[in-house]
C-alpha cells in the first residue's frame, strides 16, 4: 500500500505494518504510477482519478491520484497467495475444519449455489478459487468478474471482464451485462466475482432459473445481511418487484452462505458456512450448519476458537445423497469438529 511517496505499508501475517520508503522524489512515485498504467489499456487522471486493473501475474492494482488523493498517488497492489493452492492447505491453516472441505465439496458435486461473503481481504475469493477445482472437467464454466482474478485448471472456461467508459462516459460493459450475455452461451457452472449492484437481479434470476451449481461474492458481514444486501440491491434496480417476491426469489436461488471474517490477530476463519431454508413469517430462513465459536484470545495473542458442527439437516441434504452417497450422513454429525 502506497500512501503518497512518503508511506509505504504491507500486510504480513494478516497485520499491516510500515516500511522505509522507497521513493525519495514525487516524480520516482509518478515514474511508477505510469509504469504501472503501462501494462493496462485503462487510464487513470483528473476526470477519471481511480482506476482498477490486473498485473499480468494475476495481482489486482487500484490507483487512485489527485485531486481525489490528497496526499497521492495512492496505490494499493494485491496479490493473490502462492503458499495456499488447495483445501487441504487452508484446513492446515485452520481457516476451516476437514470436514467443512468435505462439506464443500459435496455442495459443488450436488451443484448448490453457493455465495461467499465476508470482508475485504478475509479470503472468500482464495476459497472461491480454491472449492472451484472441485467442478468436473468436462463442464463449461463461464467466470465474469468486474477485474479478473480467478485462474481455474479446467479445460474448458469462458472468461470475461467488466470495461469501464471511456473519457467521454460511453462504452463501458458491467456486470449486468456480461451476465445477460452469459445466459445465451450455455454455461453449465456460472462464477461471478463481487455483486455490487444491478447484477444481483442477473444473478438470482440465473441461479433460480436452472442454472445450478453457481458460484458469487458479495461483501457482507453475517450471512443474514448478506440477503438483506442482494434484496436492496434488487429494490434499487427499480423493478415493480413486491419485497415478499424478492425474498422468494433469493430463497428459491441460493443454497449456501459460506461466511469468511478476518480475525485480530490477522488469521482468517470461515465463521458460518449456513443453509438457505427457504422463506418463513416473510423472511428468508437460515440455519448454520457450522460455525466457528470464538472463546476470546490466547496467552500469545492469538485468537481461540473451535468450529463447531450444528447438527441440523439442510433442504439440500437430498440433492447431497444423491450426489455424493452415504458419505454426506457423518458430515452433519452435532459437536466439535
Amino acid at each position: 500500500m502506497i500512501n503518497g511517496r512518503s508511506k509505504l505499508f504491507i500486510e504480513s501475517g494478516g497485520k499491516l505494518m510500515a516500511i522505509a520508503p522507497v521513493f525519495h522524489t514525487q516524480s520516482s512515485l509518478d515514474a511508477c504510477v505510469e509504469s504501472l498504467m503501462g501494462l493496462t489499456v485503462r487510464a487513470v487522471n483528473a476526470r477519471a482519478p481511480f482506476v482498477d486493473f490486473r498485473l499480468p501475474d494475476g495481482a489486482r492494482i487500484n490507483i487512485v491520484v489527485p485531486p481525489i488523493a490528497l496526499d497521492g498517488p495512492y496505490v494499493t497492489i494485491r496479490r493473490v497467495t502462492k503458499s495456499l493452492r488447495t483445501l487441504d492447505d487452508i484446513v492446515a491453516k485452520n481457516t476451516l475444519t476437514a470436514r467443512m472441505a468435505d462439506f464443500l465439496r459435496a455442495a459443488v458435486e450436488a451443484r448448490l449455489n453457493i455465495v461467499f461473503t465476508g470482508g475485504t481481504g478475509s479470503g472468500k475469493t482464495t476459497l472461491l478459487g480454491m472449492l472451484s477445482a472441485a467442478i468436473p472437467e468436462d463442464e463449461r464454466i463461464v467466470v465474469i468478474e468486474d477485474t479478473a482474478e480467478l485462474e481455474l485448471p479446467q479445460p474448458h472456461v469462458v472468461r470475461m471482464e467488466c470495461r469501464p467508459p471511456n473519457s467521454e462516459g460511453a462504452g463501458g460493459i458491467v456486470l449486468a451485462d456480461l451476465l445477460k450475455n452469459s445466459m445465451r452461451m450455455r454455461p453449465t457452472r456460472l462464477i461471478v466475482g463481487e455483486v455490487r449492484g444491478d447484477e444481483a437481479f442477473e444473478l438470482l434470476s440465473a441461479m433460480s432459473s436452472g442454472h445450478e451449481g453457481g458460484f458469487a461474492v458479495l461483501h457482507a458481514s453475517s450471512p443474514a445481511q448478506a440477503l438483506q444486501r442482494l434484496g436492496m440491491m434488487v429494490l434499487g434496480k427499480g423493478l415493480p418487484f413486491p419485497l415478499w417476491a424478492i425474498q422468494n426469489q433469493i430463497a428459491s436461488a441460493i443454497d449456501v452462505i459460506v461466511q469468511h471474517a478476518m480475525l485480530p490477530d490477522g488469521s482468517r476463519r470461515v465463521t458460518h458456512i449456513t443453509s438457505v431454508e427457504g422463506v418463513k413469517d416473510d423472511v428468508v430462513h437460515l440455519e448454520d450448519l457450522f460455525v466457528y465459536d470464538h472463546d476470546g484470545k490466547e496467552d500469545a495473542g492469538a485468537v481461540a476458537g473451535r468450529f463447531l458442527c450444528t447438527g441440523f439437516k439442510p433442504r439440500s441434504l437430498v440433492r447431497l445423497r444423491r450426489a455424493c452417497g452415504d458419505r454426506v450422513e457423518p458430515l452433519f454429525v452435532e459437536g466439535v469438529c
